[in-house]
């Protein structure tokens, strides 16, 4: 269990290749009452793409994250985050 303070800006960086055409992708089964969505960045082959998020409300939700081509899937990872009062 990941634990982020409320109201905290925080990101999950997940490694990337564009050249293999797998790209990581979001599942939007989270809690949005908990967790704000503030848009993936792509920082290059080596750095991987950042998903950058906020904790808006006391709680707990899982972040699944597919690695997909197409309708392939390559890997999910999953986090698990607890919101916490600060």
């Amino acid at each position: 269990i990941n634990k982020v303070k409320n109201m905290a800006k925080f990101r999950i960086n997940l490694p990337e290749n564009h050249t293999s055409g797998y790209l990581w992708q979001l599942s939007p089964d989270f809690d949005r009452n908990v967790i704000e969505n503030l848009g993936p960045v792509w920082h290059g082959n080596e750095k991987g793409i950042d998903f950058n998020l906020k904790a808006s409300a006391v709680g707990q939700t899982t972040l699944n994250f597919v690695l997909r081509k197409y309708t392939d899937t390559l890997d999910v990872k999953n986090f698990i985050i607890k919101i916490v009062e600060n």
